[in-house]
């Protein structure tokens, strides 16, 4: 059996710049032929051909190297390429899980590595992944364990900043353990890579290698939550490395475990598994974890993916140039990749552009790691895009017919006559007929028709035999109306409030322990008949209570009234009759003046009313109403506390009283002309 033809490698972008378009495709219509034919072939065939085809190797390494580089397939990729893309993911396939001997070359992590990067978040290269770490556990590990080892020393060995190569290793091995869950677990298999990254990030400043090992630890940690054997103890066991690493201080800045807590969704996963497999030293770390992530929130963001924006079909208007004259439709693209290259100019960016299908990201990634093809190299980099002067004039604003004429504003007062408009023989002083007499008004017979009818109508309408209405009690007669229901509604209100007041206070005589708050006492029969025979809530029966507790003159009133229909078997209720003779307004405390002032009349009160100018008479003869005043028992306070008016009495006496004297026998030695006997 003959073996089958080679396949040559993909030349270097070098080399394809200088291969016309119509020999590039030659190119890969071989390709595709040679491609199909080895995924094609039988079992058997493949079995026997493929441990010797080495050329076949050689073109897949090739072709996945330079497109997850560039991220293209030359500069004359035409429509041809999904098909190619698509056979080479097969033939992979095929050497992976058909070929009786993989050649190590497909099995190694730059490889694989490379094959996550041009296929992103395929599901069928996830699961030919799972099925080739099945197969060849022991070979992928081996490669991976090299690459850790080699990361190590490069990174330990870093003095100055990262090189682009080593950035590159980074993203293709984070790319790997996201697609790939056992190779990140391999890859956090022991302290050292975590350690190594701990002290590369603190060591070196620049923000995008920063993100670099944070995503790849992030990857790491979170496989160890994947799979079919999730090892939720080594997790455990590197978040505590991590945090006896940061030392749990934001003293000296950020560090790799705040940046990966505040910038990645690690508590949020690691929550979600303790709440499915719940763990007492799970939960203490992802405590302390977070009040770590919120003092460290400040030295962070949250990465969030830009959301794609719906096309509202808000676009220009179609009398308008087309965008591609003129390469607006590039300009902001342009512009994102000059915020970080201000030296590039905007047509070597557009060159890029075209090159790159539109990608601003892709560009921006192979400058910085110097990646860009050889044949921009030679370009002139601050090339500026050309103006055109095909775009023609729009005008915002198309000529409108002459609108019409403003209508002038109108307002209440154009109606007004004005009398100095009018003509003047309209004007006249005085009557409008001076000739006119009385005789000749009343011979005047035209409209006398009409006003008898008038008044005749008016006549009918008037019935003599009916009541005149009553305007004695009219407002505006007399300021008021009398309204004698509203006078009875008010008594009826008070006597109504004065048996409830009876009610509650015969109770409260009886038992006052059925007023207190306790729930027991809610809960009691007798305060449930209460409650029936009042129709109050427990709140106000036990309000009442304390308010009557602290008014005194309320209680003796309920009182007196308790005792009277006492004496009168329940059926004598004396009302209250106040006192009507004048009493000066006393001080009180607080500065107040109220009833209680006029009505309790110390001995200023007696001085102030009627009692004035009996001398000391009434004062020698006892029991008079003397300068004394309301301090006797007969005074018209009527409350009897002696101890009271004497305080009232004695407490301005020391400041006031003899001062008082003074004047007064000034005034009297005035009157008697100055003689003094």
């Amino acid at each position: 059996m003959a073996s089958w033809p080679p396949l040559a490698p993909v030349p270097p972008p070098a080399v394809q710049s200088a291969i016309p378009p119509q020999e590039w495709e030659l190119y890969i219509d071989a390709w595709v032929l040679l491609l199909g034919l080895r995924i094609e072939a039988s079992n058997v065939q493949f079995a026997e051909e493929a441990p010797k085809d080495v050329s076949a190797v050689t073109f897949l390494t090739s072709f996945y190297d330079q497109l997850a580089t560039t991220g293209t397939l030359g500069l004359h990729m035409g429509p041809k390429a999904r098909t190619l893309r698509k056979l080479c993911f097969l033939l992979t396939r095929r050497f992976l899980l058909d070929a009786p001997t993989t050649p190590s070359e497909l099995l190694g992590w730059k490889y694989l590595g490379d094959l996550c990067n041009c296929y992103p978040s395929s599901s069928a290269l996830k699961k030919l992944l799972s099925e080739a770490w099945d197969k060849h556990e022991e070979s992928i590990s081996s490669s991976l364990e090299k690459a850790q080892t080699s990361m190590i020393k490069q990174l330990s060995l870093l003095i100055s900043a990262p090189t682009p190569e080593i950035i590159s290793d980074i993203r293709l091995l984070t790319i790997l353990g996201s697609a790939l869950p056992a190779s990140g677990q391999t890859l956090m298999a022991g302290s050292d890579f975590l350690d190594i990254c701990c002290e590369a990030y603190q060591t070196h400043k620049r923000e995008d290698f920063r993100k670099v090992l944070v995503a790849i630890v992030y990857v790491g940690l979170t496989s160890l939550l994947k799979g079919t054997k999730p090892n939720l103890s080594l997790l455990l066991d590197q978040l505590f490395s991590l945090k006896s690493s940061a030392g749990i201080s934001t003293k000296n800045g950020p560090t790799l475990l705040s940046d990966l807590i505040c910038s990645s969704d690690l508590l949020v996963r690691l929550d979600r598994y303790l709440i499915s497999h719940p763990q007492k030293r799970g939960q203490d770390l992802l405590s302390s974890l977070r009040t770590y992530q919120t003092e460290s929130t400040p030295f962070h963001h949250r990465y969030q993916r830009p959301k794609k924006r719906l096309n509202k079909g808000k676009g220009r208007a179609s009398d308008l140039p087309h965008a591609d004259e003129m390469h607006i439709h590039k300009m902001s693209l342009i512009t994102q990749v000059q915020d970080l290259f201000p030296d590039l100019g905007s047509g070597y960016i557009a060159r890029l552009l075209d090159a790159y299908d539109d990608n601003p990201e892709t560009i921006i990634a192979n400058l910085l790691d110097d990646s860009i093809p050889p044949e921009f190299h030679n370009l002139d980099k601050s090339e500026q895009l050309p103006t055109t002067s095909t775009t023609t004039t729009h005008d915002i604003l198309p000529p409108n017919s002459t609108p019409p004429p403003l209508q002038p504003r109108k307002n209440i007062f154009d109606n007004d006559v004005d009398l100095a408009a009018l003509p003047t023989e309209n004007l006249h002083f005085g009557r409008a007929n001076p000739t006119l007499t009385a005789d000749d008004i009343l011979s005047d017979r035209t409209t006398h028709a009409a006003n008898k009818a008038a008044i005749i109508s008016a006549l009918a309408t008037f019935d003599s035999d009916d009541d005149e209405r009553d305007d004695t009690y009219d407002v505006a007669d007399v300021g008021g109306t009398v309204d004698a229901d509203a006078d009875g509604d008010a008594k009826r209100k008070a006597a109504e409030s004065d048996e409830l007041d009876m009610t509650l206070f015969r109770a409260y005589k009886a038992s006052p322990g059925l007023f207190g708050r306790d729930s027991g006492t809610r809960r009691s029969q007798p305060r449930a008949a209460l409650k029936r025979e009042t129709g109050m809530t427990d709140e106000a029966i036990e309000g009442w209570a304390v308010m009557l507790g602290r008014d005194s003159k309320r209680l003796a009133r309920l009182e007196g009234k308790l005792a009277l229909s006492g004496v009168a078997g329940g059926g004598l209720v004396q009302d209250e009759v106040k006192s009507t003779a004048y009493r000066r307004p006393g001080p009180r405390a607080g500065g107040e003046t109220g009833s209680e002032g006029e009505e309790s009349g110390s001995g200023a009160g007696g001085r102030g009313g009627s009692n004035r100018g009996r001398g000391r008479g009434g004062r020698r003869g006892g029991g008079g109403a003397g300068r004394r005043g309301g301090s006797g028992a007969g005074c018209g306070s009527g409350d009897g506390n002696t101890a009271a008016s004497r305080q009232r009495k004695e407490e301005n006496k020391a400041s006031r009283a003899n001062h008082n004297r003074r004047q007064q026998r000034a005034k009297k030695v005035a009157r008697a002309g100055g003689m003094v006997a």
